[in-house]
């Protein structure tokens, strides 16, 4: 009998069964996939997420990984370009770090296993294992032979993606749901020198080029979803078009060799998902997922897991009854996430701001102080509402 059964072993459910395991609970992770192996994302971890990795004791791990650490950001809007520092962490926190995910996501279900929790690899989920309340008792599994299992457990946690199986299965709502309005791919490239994170804003076009270990530049492109079925008969000539539009990128880009396959989708609806219900909770992309234009996916999936973390460990433990421990959860997730959600959807209209907010912006671009708090609401250190007001309902 396990504490917690986590469907799902990448950057949420290995956070979350770290902290759980170091807290002294019986863990058991499952992912259909085995490590090392990659799967399609931004991976930028904000400063945020990398001061909750500090937390973890995980720093020197995610420096070793060989991503440079980026404490400078640009945002280019054409005539106006915002560049500099984001405003630190409380801790002092003032890098970003883009790290592979078949190097990450390893290194944190290692971590995990080191501190007691069990892997299991190669193992899909098939279907919830229901108690005599009508609450969850575990899973059923299958792994790679064919041969099916049952894990029994007092929580169950589904870390299993946007996509999330485990959400369909228990039934968890979408609410607050926004359609996709972009598509995105994206690529590695040597010899594409860009110095630090910079991110392109043009009306119909957003580009983002990071540097990210071994040499190489991550450099992705989103363009209106409806454009999508004519990107993706010819994506090459669909990035060199848009890369076109942006002359600092294009006298970069021309010598730059493509390294690997493009890699993208037009499957970017952002929604929340019910976060819990009896002995059961959803965390990372399957309980939340927006835009990966605001590149928090990697942040909301370790700062989430923290929240879930102290949850179970309440519910568990007796200092609070399971089922509100897991609700009081979902609220502050929620509460947490709905500025940045808004905002992104905001953005992901691809729309460069209006003339008086540009001239804002450039009587912005030489106050570096008014420049790290801007920039500091993607790095996580400045609230939304700082930055851009808040919600017009609130403003009401």
């Amino acid at each position: 009998m396990f504490d917690v059964a986590i469907v799902g072993a990448r950057c949420a459910g290995s956070a979350l069964a770290l902290m759980l395991a170091r807290e002294g609970l019986r863990v058991v992770m499952v992912d259909r996939t085995r490590f090392p192996s990659d799967t399609m994302s931004g991976h930028y971890i904000q400063p945020a997420g990398v001061s909750c990795l500090g937390r973890l004791g995980l720093l020197e791990d995610l420096v070793a990984l060989g991503a440079p650490a980026q404490r400078r950001m640009s945002v280019d809007f054409g005539p106006v370009v915002l560049c500099g520092a984001p405003a630190p962490m409380p801790d002092g926190t003032d890098a970003g770090f883009a790290p592979r995910r078949y190097r990450f996501d390893p290194m944190l279900a290692d971590a995990a296993v080191a501190a007691g929790a069990e892997l299991r690899e190669g193992t899909s989920f098939l279907e919830p294992v229901a108690d005599a309340g009508g609450g969850l008792a575990g899973i059923r599994t299958v792994g790679a032979s064919g041969a099916t299992s049952e894990i029994r457990a007092r929580v169950v946690v589904g870390a299993d993606g946007k996509r999330s199986r485990f959400a369909r299965a228990v039934g968890a709502e979408a609410y607050d749901g926004l359609p996709a309005t972009t598509c995105c791919y994206y690529a590695y490239f040597e010899g594409l020198e860009v110095g630090h994170a910079r991110l392109f804003v043009r009306d119909g076009l957003f580009c983002v080029a990071m540097p990210c270990a071994d040499g190489l530049t991550f450099l992705a492109v989103a363009w209106p979803r409806e454009r999508f079925a004519g990107i993706r008969r010819d994506i090459a000539a669909s990035y060199r078009e848009a890369v076109g539009r942006i002359p600092w990128l294009a006298d970069r880009f021309s010598s730059a060799r493509q390294v690997e396959r493009f890699v993208g989708t037009g499957d970017l609806d952002a929604f929340f998902r019910t976060a819990a219900g009896r002995n059961w909770a959803l965390l990372g992309d399957s309980g939340h997922f927006k835009d990966p234009i605001t590149a928090q996916g990697m942040t909301d999936a370790l700062l989430d897991a923290e929240l879930l973390a102290g949850a179970i460990v309440q519910g568990l433990g007796g200092r609070a009854p399971l089922a509100e421990a897991l609700a009081d959860y979902g609220r502050r997730r929620d509460l947490r996430s709905a500025p940045m959600h808004r905002l992104t959807g905001d953005l992901a209209r691809l729309l460069v701001p209006p003339p008086a907010q540009l001239a804002a912006m450039a009587d912005m671009a030489g106050d570096p102080a008014a420049v790290a708090q801007f920039l500091g609401v993607m790095a996580g250190s400045v609230p939304v509402e700082a930055v851009f007001g808040p919600p017009p309902a609130a403003a009401a």
